[in-house]
């Protein structure tokens, strides 16, 4: 089918360049109601996604237009044609300044084999659901739905410059909601785990976290109006919170003047009292749904050190943002590790302090730099005892706190993310519950 379309693109004479990427999925699901199983399906389904190039010249400008259509394996090859000399048309409209596509390479590296693939997707069902159901022992609380998903997922993508690519990644996905009833209402939380290899602790750990919280924040007391205090974040919210220094290095941010981030430059400022953030973007981390050797666009990737002590050494850039910046492009790249920082966990929480367990949402803004968060469970440190406390939010800006953060030695992994546990922030302002 492929060779189908490739011929057709080939003889396309208006075309000057051309995208294949072929997708095969095979994908098993669960869905359960408590400990029952709800619904169990699986699928198998075939993509063909074609992206046609136009390139053109107007008022000494060179230009590139792109377009991007289905192509399904039922379609006959006059019906791809005139698929193809549809999405052709559509891409005359569109006036991008001119940028190439991937050249193959000689040799792509790969991710690490995940152990999914040595035996089939129902064995690993049944092991996934064990793991996840291992920790749910409790009379007052624990897993009230979840959801799983596996798939196998085959890509290749062949371009018109003679990249041909191809790997078989496995994407598992978990969603569950805990819950946890003690005098009052039943208190209720919702996780997802992404992953693409077995990890039968990661599953169960997970869990009983999540009950852990759920029974924490079912005796929560209100949040207290600390107004400006020291904060620290956890987990999910220090993903998101590092998720502004990816966005502000990015090329595309660069070209269209979302970031004004240079390379050379201190992004903390010249005035740096905590811990220096060094950020890597890694193709092969271990256990992500993102890692492989290639980007959607076939260029091959390597790890790439993207913030170092604090400096930007380079930008995040694909085929056409390099181009436009003229800077050597490191594809896209999904995984980001951060390097944990000078202080432990328990360092970090000596003095007073508000932790951040949960949020009903944590919000960062990649263009300001605005954060805040509505606390779902936080843990009050005033010096003497710790009580868990809901409700209440936290603010504040990353540009004028980061000068004086703290991360903490011990690293926290999720999906495509490996970083700092902790994060502590000085001045954050805490708005309670009076």
């Amino acid at each position: 089918m492929l060779e189908r379309i490739r011929k057709i693109l080939m003889n396309q004479n208006d075309i000057t360049g051309f995208k294949i990427c072929e997708t095969k999925v095979q994908s098993n699901e669960l869905f359960f109601v408590k400990k029952n199983v709800d619904m169990d399906r699986a699928k198998s389904v075939h993509h063909f996604k074609v992206t046609v190039y136009i390139d053109s010249e107007e008022n000494g400008k060179n230009l590139t237009g792109s377009s991007t259509t289905n192509i399904h394996p039922t379609m006959s090859d006059a019906e791809i044609e005139e698929a193809i000399k549809e999405t052709a048309f559509a891409a005359k409209f569109v006036k991008n300044p001119y940028y190439p596509l991937a050249k193959p390479v000689a040799s792509y590296e790969t991710a690490p084999e995940s152990s999914f693939a040595k035996e089939t997707l129902p064995y690993w069902m049944n092991q996934i659901t064990k793991a996840i159901y291992k920790n749910d022992i409790y009379d007052k609380g624990g897993i009230n739905s979840c959801e799983i998903f596996l798939n196998k997922i085959e890509t290749r993508i062949v371009n018109s410059e003679g990249v041909d690519v191809h790997n078989v990644e496995y994407k598992c996905m978990v969603e569950f909601i805990t819950t946890w009833k003690e005098d009052g209402e039943e208190i209720e939380l919702y996780r997802c785990i992404n992953c693409s290899d077995f990890d039968e602790e990661l599953f169960a750990e997970e869990v009983k976290n999540m009950i852990t919280t759920c029974r924490e924040k079912a005796v929560a007391r209100n949040t207290p109006a600390l107004q400006t205090f020291p904060v620290i974040l956890t987990r999910e919210a220090v993903r998101d919170f590092c998720s502004y220094y990816t966005a502000k290095s990015n090329a595309a941010s660069i070209y269209n003047q979302y970031s004004t981030w240079k390379m050379g430059e201190q992004v903390q400022g010249n005035q740096v009292k905590g811990d220096f953030i060094t950020v890597t973007l890694d193709p092969f981390l271990k256990n992500s749904v993102h890692s492989s050797g290639f980007d959607s666009d076939g260029v091959a990737l390597t790890p790439v050190t993207i913030i170092e002590n604090g400096e930007l050494k380079r930008y995040e850039a694909n085929t056409r943002y390099a181009h436009y910046l003229s800077v050597a492009p490191t594809g896209s790249i999904g995984n980001v590790v951060v390097k944990g920082g000078s202080k432990t966990a328990e360092e970090l929480q000596q003095e007073p302090h508000l932790k951040t367990v949960a949020f009903s949402d944590f919000y960062m803004d990649e263009l300001t730099g605005d954060f805040c968060g509505e606390i779902r469970l936080a843990l009050y440190y005033d010096g003497k005892s710790t009580i868990p406390v809901s409700g209440g939010s936290i603010s504040g800006n990353i540009n004028k706190l980061h000068h004086e953060m703290y991360l903490s030695k011990e690293l926290w992994k999720d999906n495509n993310f490996e970083g700092p546990l902790m994060v502590k922030l000085l001045n954050v302002t805490v708005a309670g519950i009076e």
